[in-house]
């Protein structure tokens, strides 16, 4: 009996492949021969995989949606400071913006959710769907006393809201968040959190 061939390697190489056309040409002028080329596959692989552009950007976007929730997965800690812990699901979304690969991806992607508004709506059905990791801590940091929490997935929206803003849209338009300015600013949220949900003792 033929072994079935493991093709999740080849659909790698494409879709990063066709990540580096989108990011050097942008979405509109990159067609299927050129992300072919970039990814050193035919034509006849690629379409194997993906039956066009917008389902490659999409599904390159996908990927990097749930990594980014999958880095959020951040244990609850009793014996660390709230602030330390918060920093940590801070800097998921401050990092995003920082590599550059990524923050290329986003900016492509946001052209083509404008062209293309039904690849926005299934994205966000997609990011719905995805587990935030901080709301169980929440959870567990109300259960440990040391936040007051009613509605974890509240609470959880108003904290990625706060580090939205700063750190992920405005820097799609233009660039990183300096350093310096950028730990000022991620304390400051921080804090204005906790104001919010910290158990006074």
């Amino acid at each position: 009996m033929r072994k079935k061939r493991d093709t999740s390697k080849k659909r790698e190489a494409i879709l990063n492949g066709a990540i580096d056309a989108f990011i050097e040409l942008g979405f509109d002028k990159t067609n299927m021969d050129y992300i072919a080329q970039k990814a050193n596959s035919s034509k006849k692989t690629l379409y194997n995989h993906f039956a066009s552009k917008e389902a490659l950007i999409e599904a390159a976007f996908n990927c990097f949606l749930k990594e980014a929730f999958e880095s959020k997965n951040i244990e609850y800690k009793s014996d660390v400071s709230l602030e330390t812990q918060l920093s940590e699901f801070a800097d998921t979304t401050i990092m995003l913006t920082e590599n550059p690969r990524k923050l290329g991806l986003m900016r492509v992607t946001l052209s083509a959710f404008i062209s293309h508004p039904e690849l926005a709506e299934r994205a966000v059905i997609f990011s719905d769907a995805q587990e935030d990791g901080l709301i169980d801590w929440l959870i567990k940091a109300s259960k440990d006393a040391r936040l007051k929490v009613d509605d974890p997935k509240l609470a959880a929206e108003s904290f990625w809201s706060l580090f939205a803003g700063t750190f992920f849209w405005a820097p799609i338009v233009r660039g990183p968040v300096g350093k310096t300015q950028g730990k000022i600013l991620k304390e400051e949220f921080i804090q204005l959190f906790l104001s919010r949900y910290r158990v006074n003792q």
